[in-house]
């Protein structure tokens, strides 16, 4: 993994982008990210993690490498992106993932797997 054009995600720092060179650097992208969102509440930090490593790991496992995982943030919604992902992701555990953790999510041209995230802390269960 290399690169990037900033370590945070201010807004005034429009985008972040991160070489990723294949599954070895799955690992150093999450610590990465959590660096960058050390300002946003514990639960939006995991929810961010698992959903870049979610991308991350579905561009490994069908396209081929280097990758580039790109963030940005814009107010309170977090945008990632990674580039040379193979096709749609199929139906699964991968985007039942997507579905929950993220606001939205899709595929753009090119190869490009985005998704969305508030980085408002969302409650998950409601006490009755």
């Amino acid at each position: 993994m290399s690169g990037s054009l900033t370590d945070s995600l201010d807004e005034r720092a429009p985008v972040t982008a991160v070489r990723l060179d294949g599954p070895e650097g799955l690992a150093p992208l999450r610590r990465r990210v959590r660096a960058m969102l050390a300002d946003c509440p514990s639960p939006v930090v995991i929810d961010v993690v698992l959903l870049v490593d979610e991308l991350a790991a579905s561009a490994c496992a069908t396209g081929f490498p280097p990758f580039e995982v790109r963030l940005s943030r814009a107010g309170d919604v977090l945008r990632v992106e990674v580039d040379g992902v193979g096709g749609a992701p199929e139906p699964g555990i991968g985007t039942g993932v997507l579905d929950a953790i993220s606001t939205r999510w899709g595929t753009g041209p090119r190869g490009v797997l985005w998704a969305e995230r508030e980085l408002r802390a969302r409650t998950r269960f409601s006490s009755r």
